[in-house]
């Protein structure tokens, strides 16, 4: 009779000669490493840990990859949300990383001084439009969020938001 074989054991037979080249081993280690950290920033962000976690998590890896510091500061950057509270992400970014945060500060400040103006534009737009088919009234307050042409703006605003962080 023959023998059963097990995945592993055919896997293993097939991959015997097979060699990691050292490009594929850095991207491989690349990879591990950008996903330790998007966990780590991520754990941040939904506040599970601190920024004292973060930095002492960090310190470990920089002393073995000093790429953790790039992609550190890419995750934290990718995680500002300015419709959202901002602090915990600045803090590690200026923190851990010694950076200086004003620019994102200012950034948020003139995104979010954006969408109060175009929000009120948008308000007073569909005040005209619900006005125009006889809805009028010191009452009426038009919903800006369900409107389609204000999705498609806050949605440019925010990709110029990110571009401005680059």
């Amino acid at each position: 009779m023959a023998k059963i074989k097990s995945t592993l054991d055919i896997v293993m037979e097939r991959t015997r000669n097979l060699t990691i080249t050292q490009e594929e081993k850095d991207a491989l280690r690349r990879k591990e490493l950008l996903d330790r950290v998007r966990g780590w920033v991520q754990s941040l962000v939904d506040g599970k840990s601190s920024v004292s976690d973060l930095r002492s998590a960090y310190a470990e890896e920089a002393a073995q990859d000093p790429e953790a510091r790039d992609i550190l500061r890419g995750e934290l950057l990718g995680h500002i949300d300015p419709d959202t509270d901002i602090d915990r992400v600045l803090d590690a970014y200026t923190d851990i990383l010694g950076l200086d945060g004003g620019h994102i500060v200012e950034a948020v400040a003139s995104y979010r001084s954006s969408v109060d103006t175009c929000r009120g534009e948008q308000r007073e737009r569909l005040r005209g439009v619900l006005a125009a088919s006889g809805v009028a009234g010191s009452a009426v307050l038009p919903n800006v969020q369900a409107d389609p042409e204000w999705e498609a703006l806050s949605i440019r605003l925010k990709e110029r938001f990110r571009k401005s962080l680059r």
